[in-house]
């Protein structure tokens, strides 16, 4: 009789803590720390900010700011819709401050209801999807980790970004 209760008790904690756990993931972008950098997912549960899509929670290093003025000063493009939960994964990759200077200089929001829309001429560009980075004429689509920036780009800075992508499937 004892042991069936412990049992129980011990199954009711573990139900509790992943409870728990599905709670804070819910509201932040999912992130485990490693030795080099920190991985980091975004499980949208709740609704975008209309027109502005959800807070960039994560903060910016030298090697992201350093890489979003290269990709301005040389001409890169990245495609987005506010509401796309990609591209968002990809905002919280660069940090708040690092994603103000792509944000000011090289993203073209597609969805009219954005803030500074130009649904043309993502459609001009032929955007497959959200988010499509266009560097050098050539088109990433989907999430890009910032060292695959860096290299599609030709940057030659510092690479120690804080934060990689990870597929919600591993």
């Amino acid at each position: 009789m004892n042991l069936k209760l412990a049992w129980t008790v011990g199954l009711l904690t573990v139900a509790i803590a992943i409870a728990g756990l599905a709670s804070v993931s819910a509201q932040h972008p999912y992130t485990t720390q490693s030795k080099e950098q920190e991985k980091i997912f975004f499980p949208a549960s709740e609704h975008p900010k209309t027109g502005v899509g959800w807070e960039i929670t994560t903060t910016s290093g030298e090697a992201e700011i350093a890489l979003a003025r290269h990709l301005a000063n040389t001409g890169a493009k990245e495609y987005v819709a506010w509401w796309c939960p990609h591209c968002h994964e990809q905002k919280l990759l660069f940090g708040k401050e690092a994603y103000q200077i792509i944000s000011d200089s090289i993203k073209v929001e597609c969805d009219s209801k954005g803030i500074n829309p130009h649904p043309d001429w993502c459609e001009a560009a032929k955007i497959p999807g959200f988010p499509t980075w266009v560097i050098n004429g050539r088109q990433y689509i989907g999430v890009q980790n910032l060292k695959e920036l860096a290299k599609a780009s030709g940057y030659k800075g510092n690479t120690n970004f804080k934060y990689v992508h990870v597929s919600r499937f591993f």
